[in-house]
């Protein structure tokens, strides 16, 4: 889970709702942590395992939680037979962002956020320990990476860096860099607009190498300088 909204996060109210849709489909809205009694991955799957539907339509609002829920609950969904519709409501990061990737389609609306890191834990104890938790953050890193790798559309290198920055995505980037499908309309949320002068980053240049963009537009050309304008006068007297 990031630090950066660890109190968002644990104060967010949990929410776990099946509904059935039509007969075809079910919806499943995972809000607040993963992890515990309600979004755990066994209790999804105790709810979808005998489901017989066509799709399976999952609504995500989400800080992230037990990476480990997240990979089990994405794994959970992908091995289902139905459909996996991905919708993000607000928010899917760290954990929640896991269980995006387990989409066949992922839907973003314009003013919604996702974001990808590496592994991050809380840890107490002497060096021995800290050097072991390293190892095992390393080795948790690697099943991270794996549950993105299918989906992002750049080198395993390029990825890894994504990682490292703990990158926030809104759904254009998202869409740029194969994590989510489509961009869906919004709803203006003033605190989600995009910030501006940004200063460049690892996102920026991946984003900009794999956004679908016209190559039909060519560079303006740089205007040319004119030459000085001279006085009539003085172009006479330059001839004598």
């Amino acid at each position: 889970m990031s630090k950066f909204d660890l109190n968002k996060v644990l104060n967010t109210k949990q929410g776990f709702d099946i509904v059935n849709q039509e007969e075809h489909s079910l919806k499943i809205s995972i809000y607040g942590f993963i992890g515990g009694w309600r979004n755990s991955a066994e209790n999804i799957l105790q709810q979808i395992e005998n489901a017989d539907v066509e799709e399976i339509h999952v609504h995500i609002n989400s800080g992230g939680g037990s990476a480990f829920d997240g990979i089990a609950i994405g794994n959970i969904l992908k091995n289902h037979k139905a459909k996996i519709i991905i919708h993000i409501d607000g928010w899917a990061a760290s954990a929640a962002s896991i269980i995006a990737m387990a989409g066949d389609e992922v839907i973003m609306p314009g003013n919604t956020m996702m974001m990808i890191h590496q592994a991050s834990t809380f840890e107490y104890g002497n060096a021995d320990i800290f050097e072991k938790t390293a190892k095992d953050l390393r080795k948790v890193d690697k099943a991270v990476t794996a549950s993105y790798r299918k989906r992002f559309v750049g080198s395993e290198e390029e990825l890894s860096e994504l990682l490292k920055e703990e990158t926030w995505l809104n759904a254009d980037e998202a869409v740029a860099l194969g994590f989510a499908d489509v961009i869906a309309d919004e709803i203006e949320i003033e605190e989600l607009e995009e910030e501006q002068n940004e200063p460049e980053n690892i996102k920026e240049s991946l984003v900009a190498k794999y956004a679908a963009q016209s190559n039909n537009q060519k560079p303006k050309e740089p205007d040319q300088e004119t030459a000085p304008k001279q006085n009539l006068s003085e172009l006479f007297l330059n001839l004598k």
